[in-house]
């Protein structure tokens, strides 16, 4: 039976019903568990080829409540062109790991002879491919796994249940999954390929490399997707802490809503940060300041964490105020990020101590312009590293086993973004630990202090002067979210989902700022900003790119096609008080 038939027959049989998706209710997206997930998979990526698709379809099961899920590969074998094999099962039918379908009378053949998701019902009547399942299936879902020259094969989800049928969701959520299938596939063979080459030693360092940039790559894409409701689910809890005000127990369920985003926004932060530093678009913004508030703007982030904890965290700083040429921001994200490790590995009750060495600036000759050492000294006496750990600390992704068990144990990136953001400053760091169960101490070296340019301590606080604010992106909920945070700061605030409503705006409402969307369909955000640039009105008005992905748009782009500024979305309020100050 060749494709086309069999994809007439299920046609005519009334098996195919993806049709239905469009008249079904959508569930309502679980961005946790999603992220969770995320943590997860990432971890498997240099596992063994079996765990990491066990751990796909042990995902798709869970994330689409199923009765089984699985992936059909094709067989690379010549004498089975085109065969599909069941290489990773999960649920009723997980004993069934190797079973073999045909090339054409199967639904991922159906699938991939039709090029996008499809959805079966009651399947087994149609496909006797199906026969070993000694369950009814109610309904099958099948999203191809993309790659090249041919898609890998399908990934696919069954429901057992006449109660239970897939939507809308379930199919972004496969589509997602299956994605992330065909870049671990690609990764796979990538690396076997490499190895294939061994004895060519040049070529097989080039394949790593392309597999490293390809995961990195994939990781941003994925930080990227993340990203974009992370955005305005932050902003609408920020709107809702103001509004909540004098209502303890709404704010107290707020806060707890509060830590999890944060938790999710380190974790997306740590992911894009790795793909900012493969693009070489992690930069620092050397500006003067003060080395005391860098230290507590720190603190700050880690305090309660450490009071829930029950941990003695100690800080000790120079008497006097130590004056810094360095990039504020990135420095509280290096001691932020060392305090937090310290907080998450120490047990309860542990002391974490924080020392702070530096010159007075006053004893700095005026003619001299030498910067002096600030070194800072972290140690606590928590869980410590292995001795075969410890020469690996920095590398991406690297994590010690008794790290992988952890819930909260991140994803291996912060400290390599650390050691990149020392660098950046000409500093240095060292990690030193006797061991597991002995404590870690960490040294960061840092030629920053200059003679003092201060005369009080700056502010530590980002806060805007009132301004008329343009924001225009397709994504009604990110607009509104960030929007409402905005206008409760005292900001005047307009709405655009497209660029050609954004025009009409600017004809009665001239704004201080425009926060563009690069990527809109239509008119995209450079055209965009060409044609607010040819209205007088908007002469002084600062144009802002936003953009997802790190490293897809040179600043020379954006400033080509007219904009002042670009950032990465979502914007904070520190980056648009950056963008407002010039």
């Amino acid at each position: 039976m060749s494709d086309s038939d069999a994809v007439n027959r299920v046609q005519r049989a009334g098996t195919l019903v993806t049709e239905e998706f469009d008249a079904r209710r959508r569930r309502a997206p679980d961005f946790a568990a999603e992220n969770e997930a995320l943590h997860g998979l990432a971890q498997t990526l240099n596992a063994a080829d079996g765990v990491m698709l066990q751990t796909l379809v042990d995902t798709a099961l869970k994330l689409c409540n199923a009765g089984s899920a699985g992936i059909s590969l094709r067989e690379r074998d010549a004498s089975l062109p085109h065969t599909f094999r069941w290489v990773a099962l999960s649920g009723h039918c997980a004993d069934l790991v190797g079973h073999l379908l045909p090339p054409d009378n199967s639904p991922a053949g159906v699938t991939l002879q039709l090029g996008s998701p499809q959805l079966f019902a009651f399947p087994k009547r149609q496909f006797d491919c199906l026969a070993p399942i000694t369950h009814e299936v109610t309904e099958e879902l099948v999203v191809p796994v993309p790659g090249t020259p041919e898609p890998w094969g399908a990934l696919w989800v069954m429901s057992y249940d006449e109660h239970l049928h897939f939507d809308s969701e379930h199919r972004r959520i496969l589509t997602s999954l299956a994605n992330f299938t065909c870049a671990a596939l690609t990764i796979r063979q990538a690396k076997a390929d490499a190895e294939a080459r061994a004895e060519e030693a040049e070529a097989a360092r080039n394949a790593l490399a392309v597999v490293e940039a390809h995961q990195v790559d994939f990781i941003a894409t994925l930080g990227h997707e993340l990203r974009n409701p992370l955005g305005p689910i932050d902003s609408a809890l920020a709107a809702a802490q103001k509004l909540a005000a004098g209502n303890p127990s709404v704010l107290s369920a707020l806060a707890l809503a509060n830590r999890q985003v944060r938790q999710l926004k380190r974790l997306v932060s740590d992911l894009l940060d790795a793909s900012r530093i493969r693009h070489g678009k992690l930069s620092v913004r050397h500006a003067y300041g003060l080395l005391g508030d860098i230290v507590k703007d720190a603190m700050a982030a880690v305090t309660d964490e450490a009071e829930r904890r029950h941990q003695q965290l100690q800080v000790t700083l120079p008497e006097y105020p130590v004056t810094v040429f360095a990039d504020a921001a990135r420095l509280t994200q290096v001691v932020s990020n060392l305090l937090s490790n310290a907080v998450k590995y120490t047990p309860s009750g542990g002391e974490i101590r924080l020392r702070v060495d530096a010159p007075d600036p006053n004893t700095i000759p005026a003619h001299d312009s030498t910067p002096r050492d600030a070194i800072v000294t972290l140690r606590d006496n928590g869980m410590g590293i292995a001795p075969g750990m410890l020469p690996h600390v920095f590398d991406m992704f690297a994590q010690s086993p008794s790290a992988r068990t952890r819930s909260d144990g991140g994803l291996g990136i912060g400290l390599s973004v650390v050691r990149y953001l020392v660098n950046a400053h000409r500093g240095e760091i060292a990690v030193v630990s006797e061991g597991e169960g002995n404590g870690t101490e960490v040294t960061v070296r840092l030629p920053i202090v200059c003679r003092s340019q201060l005369d009080h301590a700056a502010a530590t606080t980002h806060g805007m002067s009132p301004a008329r604010i343009l924001l225009v992106d397709d994504n009604a909920d990110a607009t509104e979210a960030l929007a409402m945070l905005l206008t409760l700061d005292g900001h005047e605030v307009r709405r655009a989902q497209s660029g050609p409503e954004a025009l009409s705006i600017v004809e009665s409402f001239t704004p201080d700022i425009a926060l563009i969307d690069i990527n809109m369909p239509g008119m995209d955000g450079h055209e965009l900003a060409r044609r607010l640039r040819e209205h007088a009105q908007c002469s002084s008005t600062r144009l802002v790119a936003l953009t997802g992905y790190a490293g897809t748009m040179p600043d020379s782009t954006a400033i080509e096609s007219g904009f002042d500024h670009r950032l990465i979305k979502p914007p904070s309020l520190e980056d648009l008080a950056y963008v407002l100050r010039g």
